[in-house]
């Protein structure tokens, strides 16, 4: 069955390639496999009866909710969508007009995040403009906690923050106040607390 016209500008809108089933499919079994396994069941049955009766009097309630989003779902479909979307240490060499050896002292650094999987690196898109880095997100990669996995960094650079305000009042999110060439010492400041 082929892909229909507005899947493929779906896609294209999040920046995936215009055929994406197959290679996102894989994108995302191994996202999958990369978690840490983690198994969860019904939260009312790991209670006891005592502990249940106190959720219940408090309004709380510990029965699933079938129709909510599963979090390990969504985590892995934009683990996904981050692999898919990442450049290998080749073609961001190409892309920023280096060669290998110079991404690889970016990421051996910090001033490029990259993700490691099956032993090849895999750097988010996102820290790329056209022919070079977004401006200063290196300053600002470098304090970030290495064991930060890609969704959460990915998530934190495109959120507005509060702390993160225009003088005309608009809040912009870490990858928006780069992209502006705005002071990045207040944004180093909130990274290293994440």
């Amino acid at each position: 069955m082929g892909e229909t016209r507005d899947e493929r500008y779906f896609f294209q809108l999040y920046g995936l390639k215009a055929e994406p089933p197959a290679k996102l499919n894989r994108a995302l079994a191994q996202a999958i496999q990369s978690m840490h396994r983690s198994v969860y069941s019904e939260s009312a049955r790991e209670l006891t009866a005592a502990e249940l009766e106190v959720l219940g009097a408090s309004g709380a309630d510990a029965h699933e909710h079938t129709d909510l989003p599963d979090p390990m779902g969504a985590y892995a479909a934009e683990f996904a969508a981050i692999l898919e979307t990442s450049l290998s240490t080749s073609a961001a060499a190409k892309r920023l007009g280096v060669h290998n050896v110079r991404i690889r002292q970016l990421i051996g650094d910090g001033t490029l995040y990259a993700v490691q999987l099956d032993g090849r690196w895999r750097i988010p898109a996102f820290q790329l403009g056209r022919k070079k880095l977004v401006p200063n997100i290196g300053e600002v990669n470098k304090v970030i906690d290495r064991e930060l996995d890609a969704v959460s960094v990915l998530r934190w650079y495109t959120t507005p923050e509060p702390e993160l305000e225009t003088p005309d009042g608009e809040v912009l999110s870490p990858l928006a106040w780069l992209k502006r060439g705005l002071p990045t010492d207040r944004l180093v400041r909130i990274a290293c607390e994440l």
